[in-house]
């Protein structure tokens, strides 16, 4: 979408304060990574590195609060990027995600450019995984535990994927999550047979 590369060239263009206007004009339910995980960047500097008038540690956790509830699989990435940059293969393949695929968009924002911003702001990164941190634990007056519970929007996602990927093929799935063997399922059957 138009606003997230709109945000993308603010922040590499080093305009915080026109990503600011940017994300003000949105509503404030926008779930982007790019806009929500930019303005927690753009108020961490404003507040911790340049001391800015009316920058606070609470604006910053404010964003920083609406940024998790919107995209959690961004913030425990970003919280913990050295790990997932070991553990993750072909993450420069996932590019120009739609938005409603959470994990993809924080995959291919964490995969970015603005990596290097995070990286290049002295103390966010560890701002970000202390706050994270202390939440995980029951230790944060900005979010809580609930706030970073990701295996329900994964499971959600799996069933999304399910309906894309089965849901024209005539699969069905039951009340409790399972799949009744459609006539295809059958033929895959029969073919493993005849290799026999």
């Amino acid at each position: 979408p138009a606003r997230c590369h709109l945000m993308r060239l603010y922040m590499e263009a080093n305009r915080p304060d026109s990503a600011r206007r940017l994300w003000e004009k949105l509503p404030q339910d926008d779930p982007s990574v790019w806009i929500r995980y930019s303005a927690v960047l753009v108020e961490f500097v404003s507040w911790k590195i340049l001391e800015e008038d009316g920058s606070t540690q609470a604006t910053a956790e404010e964003q920083l609060a609406t940024a998790v509830r919107s995209n959690v699989f961004c913030a425990y990435y970003l919280a913990f990027s050295s790990t997932f940059e070991t553990v993750m293969d072909h993450t420069e393949e996932i590019e120009e995600t739609h938005e409603g695929r959470p994990l993809e968009e924080a995959i291919e924002y964490c995969n970015s450019e603005q990596m290097g911003a995070w990286y290049g702001t002295e103390g966010a990164l560890e701002w970000l995984r202390s706050e994270v941190s202390k939440a995980a634990n029951g230790k944060s007056s900005i979010l809580s535990a609930r706030d970073l519970e990701w295996r329900s929007d994964l499971e959600r996602i799996r069933e999304q994927d399910d309906v894309e990927s089965h849901g024209s093929a005539g699969d069905t799935e039951t009340s409790n999550g399972g799949r009744i063997k459609t006539s295809d399922d059958d033929d895959d059957d029969d073919d493993d047979e005849e290799d026999d």
